[in-house]
């Protein structure tokens, strides 16, 4: 008896219409441009988000703050959002036309708060000074890859140290919740800037470009 034939299905037909969805968004990147942060710099704001935890600790038996890795601590200079692969190129063109017209410079690091109203946080920010250099690479990034400058968007330089979880955050009673605000007085120089891409909450660098 001859043995019936089992027709082919298209290798797309036995996938979830979910899965094709989160295939074709892969083919996107999540993208932002950004200042990388030196080592010694790292080090020492890590060293802060063990403290604010353990100022939180003292009176709780939890700290309500998602911190960010040491390797992912940076500061963004402008958020792109989804780039699809063909306009990538288009986007590092535009960022290294950019650099080439910009001189290096130096970020101070001036204190630590929460961000971004102090009143009702939803992270904790190392604050830095907006310098003229910086301020006027920020602009044209944002001028250049958004084509239309936001009005009353006045660029405040930070690196997010940590998320806060707002849930765990309000169960503490406002008597008791730390004032974590704290001087400091770091610098380092920008020699670069990168281009990442966020995927998850992992940070990749797809292009690092030198100031000249």
């Amino acid at each position: 008896m001859k043995k019936k034939e089992v027709p082919t299905v298209p290798l797309f037909c036995n996938i979830a219409p979910l899965c094709i969805i989160c295939y074709c968004l892969n083919m996107n990147k999540r993208i932002f441009i950004s200042i990388g942060l030196p080592k010694n710099i790292q080090d020492k704001l890590v060293s802060y988000q063990d403290e604010i935890s353990r100022s939180f600790t003292n009176f709780n038996d939890f700290c309500p703050i998602k911190w960010t890795k040491k390797h992912n601590l940076h500061i963004t200079l402008f958020f792109v959002g989804y780039v699809e692969l063909d306009d990538l190129v288009n986007v590092f063109e535009i960022v290294e036309n950019i650099a080439k017209n910009h001189e290096r410079f130096k970020i101070d690091l001036k204190d630590i708060s929460y961000g971004p109203k102090e009143k009702s946080p939803k992270m904790v920010w190392a604050n830095g000074e907006n310098s003229p250099e910086l301020g006027k690479l920020q602009t044209e990034l944002e001028k250049e890859l958004l084509d239309v400058r936001q009005p009353d968007n006045s660029f405040i330089p930070h690196i997010t140290l940590g998320r806060i979880v707002q849930w765990q955050f309000n169960k503490i009673e406002l008597e008791e919740r730390p004032d974590i605000f704290k001087d400091i007085d770091f610098s380092f120089p920008v020699n670069s800037i990168e281009i990442m891409e966020s995927e998850r909450g992992h940070y990749t660098v797809l292009k690092s470009i030198s100031l000249k």
